[in-house]
C-alpha cells in the first residue's frame, strides 16, 4: 500500500511541469493567479506527501486519507484544462486548504520511523 501510495506522488510530481506547459499557448499562460496559486498549492502538498511517506509510520487508515487526497488532486487537475471561472478557482483554492489542514493534522499524529 505505501509503495503504491509514493509510486502515485511521484507520477504527480512529474507530472506537474507537464500540466503546466499544457497550460502554455503561445508563450502566455492561460491560466489567472488564483489558478496558479492552486497550483502551487497542490505542488507544495505532493512535496509534503512524498516527505511524510518517507519519514512517518502511517498507519492504512492514513494511508488509505493520502490516496484520497492525491484522487481528489487529481480531479481538481483535470479541471485545469478547460476554461476556469474566478468562482471555480476560489472553490478550489478552499478544497485545496481544507486538504491541507488535512495533511497537517495527519502529519502531527505521525510518528518518525
Amino acid at each position: 500500500m505505501k509503495r503504491k501510495i509514493l509510486v502515485i506522488a511521484v507520477a504527480a510530481l512529474l507530472a506537474f511541469p507537464g500540466v503546466l506547459m499544457a497550460q502554455m499557448h503561445g508563450g502566455q499562460y492561460m491560466m489567472g493567479p488564483g489558478m496558479m496559486n492552486n497550483m502551487g498549492l497542490m505542488y507544495n502538498m505532493m512535496g509534503e506527501m512524498h516527505q511524510m511517506m518517507g519519514s512517518y509510520n502511517m498507519t492504512p487508515a492514513q494511508q488509505q486519507e493520502m490516496l484520497q487526497m492525491m484522487s481528489q488532486m487529481g480531479g481538481i487537475m483535470q479541471q485545469f484544462h478547460g476554461s476556469m471561472t474566478p468562482q471555480m478557482e476560489q472553490q478550489y483554492s478552499q478544497q485545496l486548504k481544507q486538504m491541507q489542514q488535512r495533511l497537517q493534522q495527519m502529519k502531527g499524529q505521525l510518528k518518525k520511523k
